[in-house]
């Protein structure tokens, strides 16, 4: 591998970036906010299921994270389904019913007229020619980047996987990123559609690439990004291996129920395989947090290894 800076975490990664950003960004005002940007940002993330941000102070959502990986695996751009586990999303919307630029999902998996979607014709591609340099996915609508009153136009402009030594590895082309809100949730998206692609090809999850046009904080951010520097609560935690790749359609039928509804049978939980029942436990304590006097994280997470992880962030932030 060419030199580059490579990082074990997430939370390595954004401390970096925050750190970055405040000492050499330049001043920029795109639209009239400020901003403080670095330009031309490359980094590698070594371990790729690290991917969830443990420094309290940064407030990070692992059900929002979950909730956006089902989002965009189900192929939809429908307001409603994203803006149950972040609200901020309907400020991104021109009709208050679809998201049309940052619907990455519905450009992977939507179906096109051909009845074969960009995801499904990768996963061939690869099978067919595992060296190949074209397994590219593409985010960016030109036409509507270039039009000044878009309100929503895609960060993120291409996802490409190599297939090499029997690993994959992914790089993320981003035309702009905000080292605050976009850049964790982005990298968690990405690396889980990594490890998707590669149990759905066999392959052993390689290392995680990330490249932006600007890296920036709003000015609004610079206070909260001067706290999380100064947090020191970070701990480690990996997510466990995918496993069972053909239960994503199960699961993301159990999200919905959960989501539309309310819960899932106990019966039904029980039938998913382990990785997709503590990733639905989560969106499970996620409803029941919403609630008050709701169950304690225990009785719902139980011996799930997210149940260590929220615990951790509720007691470090209990402590600042």
């Amino acid at each position: 591998m060419a030199s580059q800076l490579t990082f074990d975490s997430l939370d390595e990664v954004q401390r970096w970036a925050l750190r970055e950003v405040l000492v050499a960004g330049r001043e920029a005002a795109p639209r009239g906010v400020p901003t403080r940007e670095l330009r031309a940002i490359s980094f590698a993330l070594r371990h790729p299921r690290r991917r969830c941000i443990t420094n309290s102070s940064r407030r990070w959502s692992l059900p929002l994270a979950i909730g956006e990986f089902c989002w965009h695996v189900s192929g939809s751009n429908e307001l409603p389904f994203i803006e149950y586990y972040a609200p901020r999303w309907r400020e991104f919307s021109t009709d208050r019913r679809t998201i049309d630029g940052s619907c990455y999902g519905k450009k992977m998996f939507g179906d096109t007229p051909d009845g074969f979607s960009p995801w499904s014709q990768l996963v061939e591609l690869l099978r067919l020619d595992p060296d190949t340099r074209r397994a590219v996915l593409s985010f960016y609508d030109v036409s509507m980047a270039l039009r000044a009153d878009a309100r929503d136009v895609a960060c993120a402009l291409t996802l490409q996987f190599l297939a090499r030594d029997g690993s994959l590895d992914a790089i993320a082309y981003m035309r702009s990123n905000d080292a605050i809100w976009g850049l964790p949730y982005d990298v968690f998206l990405f690396t889980m559609l990594q490890e998707l692609l590669a149990c759905e090809l066999g392959l052993a999850l390689g290392l995680y690439f990330h490249v932006t046009g600007s890296l920036h904080l709003y000015g609004r951010h610079f206070k909260l990004a001067e706290r999380i520097l100064e947090d020191k609560s970070e701990f480690y935690f990996e997510m466990p291996p995918m496993q069972a790749h053909l239960e994503v359609p199960l699961f993301l039928r159990l999200e919905s129920a959960l989501r539309v509804f309310g819960g899932v049978a106990e019966e039904e939980l029980q039938a998913v395989q382990p990785y997709w029942r503590d990733l639905l436990g989560v969106l499970h304590w996620y409803r029941w947090s919403k609630a008050e006097g709701g169950p304690a994280i225990e009785a719902i997470l139980g011996d799930s290894p997210y149940g260590a992880l929220i615990a951790g962030l509720s007691e470090a932030a209990s402590r600042r």
